[in-house]
């Protein structure tokens, strides 16, 4: 051995643990300065930060330490080289799978059927579904973010997007994670679409069952993201066995916004093992512009937001992020009222009603507390205790849909559930209409249930755990013509479901969450809906519940305008008089009074 290479600088090389740098540090001998001086002179420009443990090299160079081996003796440790391996790979031809998908996107479903020739069934797929699969199949492509509007057929497209490459060489399974509410739909999905060309398992059950389905010799594996934590070497090994012929998909991809969640950690970890990957959602971005950037990350390995240095504020995030995903990222959108021209229109109502005598008695005094707390601290003390004051106001909301739920031996019948007598009577009884009911809190959920026993009621929330109770209670509102109430929580059945046998949906109370709403308003307007649709929101009178729906609905718009959407204003009672109003006065006539 040379002296030369006894000399060599020794270093090991980790991945960090936020996933957008190695970091490498020196062995014994050596420090970070002979590390840094020798990354330097090998490589010129690639920009270094140091580190108490060494340095740090940013994920879009990552790579380059695989052109240095020979002057720096390398250990590679856990998954560091197929980390920079991985970035070699894309970053050396996304730009030019961004300017195909681009034409692909311009050009539309004639350029898309063109590149899909091979596909024998492509007739069963919608126009601007052709083009998704025809952007989602391009060779050396990372994925694709496919960001269409809910109701619009994504599941579908990934089926198809899966039968392309598979036919084309490139994978031979698929990994998919999806919410629970929605594992047992893919594989339905994919024996109607490609019958039993491929063999599917749900990675569902006790430890054992999800071994068992892991180690199985199917093409198409479907679990919940929770599995992804639990089961994350488990996973792991599956992917590896197939090292480079495997794809992931995770649908709903908002579930992993936060790099400090433990599933996106490790779905980004099992990420690196594939070839492809794809994240579908019709609203990633439901609460802040930064929501964008882990889905972004897991399709592309970091390249759409490297660099990026986006300011906690939201608004002054939003047209950073804008820009970024225009001029960098992998995404396609369409809308429903583009692809699907025929759907029915959406109308909104909201509903004010008056408090109960001690409800009200009860919400005053609740705010009143909460004042003398909020005047009593100051801003340092607020901001440790901000859970607990966020807590008091959550009360509010909860004393506006039932005080059961906050208050022991409340006897009084809640102004919600008033008023959900005669509304329910009206639109089931004597219109003979289903109703899909939406509330946040279980106790709500547990009354309504109880109350509305003659309109043979379903339930979906936290309560029904069981993936089969949840189908069948879909099942039964669908299909049943006695089960004429659906009734369920927003976070829990919000996402995937078709309840479209319904055109009417009342909120009795809603998340703060803008997801939560935003799915759960298209289960009832998605395709096979022949219907216009109404949403009947109820809010308690000069209560907090006025402005919380307003920020929800300023969330929606500014989410739409973050994807380019043209969005629209929904119609609504309100909307309605005010333009009929403005009509009389454009005549010159007097507004009528009542």
């Amino acid at each position: 051995m040379t002296s030369e290479v006894l000399n060599r600088v020794k270093a090991e090389v980790y991945t960090a643990a936020t996933l957008d740098r190695l970091l490498v540090v020196p062995l014994t001998g050596h420090d970070r300065q002979d590390i840094r001086k020798t990354i330097k002179t090998a490589l010129g420009d690639v920009p270094m930060k140091s580190l108490a443990e060494g340095v740090s090299i940013p994920a879009r160079f990552a790579y380059r330490l695989l052109e240095i081996e020979d002057v720096v003796d390398l250990k590679w440790r856990g998954d560091a080289k197929l980390f920079a391996e991985n970035r070699r790979r894309i970053f050396s031809s996304i730009e030019n799978v961004r300017a195909q998908v681009a034409y692909i996107k311009y050009s539309g479903v004639v350029k898309a059927i063109q590149l899909l020739q091979g596909l024998s069934d492509i007739a069963q797929l919608d126009d601007h579904q052709k083009i998704n699969v025809a952007a989602m199949t391009l060779t050396g492509s990372p994925g694709l973010c496919v960001f269409d509007e809910q109701g619009t057929g994504k599941t579908v497209t990934v089926i198809y997007a899966f039968d392309v490459l598979v036919h084309l060489d490139e994978v031979d399974i698929v990994l998919i994670f999806a919410p629970k509410s929605m594992v047992a739909e893919w594989p339905v999905d994919l024996g109607h679409f490609k019958g039993d060309l491929y063999e599917s398992v749900m990675i569902t059950g006790s430890r054992r069952e999800k071994h068992a389905a892991i180690n199985s010799d199917a093409d198409f594996f479907v679990t919940n993201y929770e599995t992804a934590v639990s089961m994350k070497e488990e996973l792991a090994s599956l992917l590896r066995r197939h090292r480079g012929r495997a794809m992931i998909v995770v649908d709903e991809s908002f579930y992993i916004k936060n790099l400090d969640a433990k599933r996106t950690r490790a779905i980004r970890q099992l990420r690196e093992y594939c070839e492809k990957a794809y994240v579908l959602c019709g609203t990633p971005a439901p609460n802040s512009p930064h929501d964008l950037v882990q889905q972004f990350n897991i399709v592309d390995f970091g390249y759409t937001f490297e660099g990026a240095n986006l300011p906690e504020d939201r608004q002054s995030a939003r047209q950073i992020v804008q820009r970024i995903i225009n001029e960098r990222g992998l995404f396609l959108r369409h809308l429903k009222k583009e692809v699907l021209p025929g759907l029915p229109l959406k109308r909104y109502t909201r509903i004010i009603i008056p408090l109960q005598h001690q409800q009200k008695r009860l919400y005053v005094a609740a705010v009143r507390d909460l004042i003398l707390d909020l005047r009593s601290t100051d801003d340092e003390i607020f901001q440790r205790r901000i859970g607990s004051f966020l807590a008091k106001r959550s009360i509010l909301l909860q004393l506006c849909s039932n005080p059961t739920t906050v208050v022991a031996g409340y006897t009084e019948i809640p102004a919600k559930l008033n008023a959900l007598d005669s509304l329910l009577e009206e639109t089931i009884m004597k219109k003979k209409e289903k109703v899909v009911l939406w509330s946040f809190y279980t106790a709500s959920i547990d009354a309504i249930i109880k109350r509305y026993g003659q309109y043979h009621p379903v339930r979906y929330d936290g309560t029904v755990p069981a993936v089969a109770d949840r189908r069948e209670a879909v099942r039964k509102f669908q299909e049943d013509s006695k089960t004429m109430l659906f009734v369920a929580n927003p976070a829990a059945a919000g996402a995937g479901l078709t309840l479209h046998r319904a055109c009417i949906a009342v909120y009795e109370s809603m998340s703060n969450q803008a997801a939560h709403y935003l799915q759960s308003i298209d289960r009832i307007h998605r395709r096979g809906q022949t219907r216009d649709v109404e949403y009947l929101i109820l809010l308690c009178d000069k209560t907090i519940e006025a402005g919380e729906y307003e920020r929800l609905i300023t969330k929606e718009r500014a989410a739409q305008e973050l994807l380019g959407d043209r969005a629209e204003e929904p119609i609504t009672r309100e909307s309605m008089l005010s333009d009929a109003i403005s009509a009389l006065r454009l005549i010159g006539e007097k507004e009528l009074v009542l």
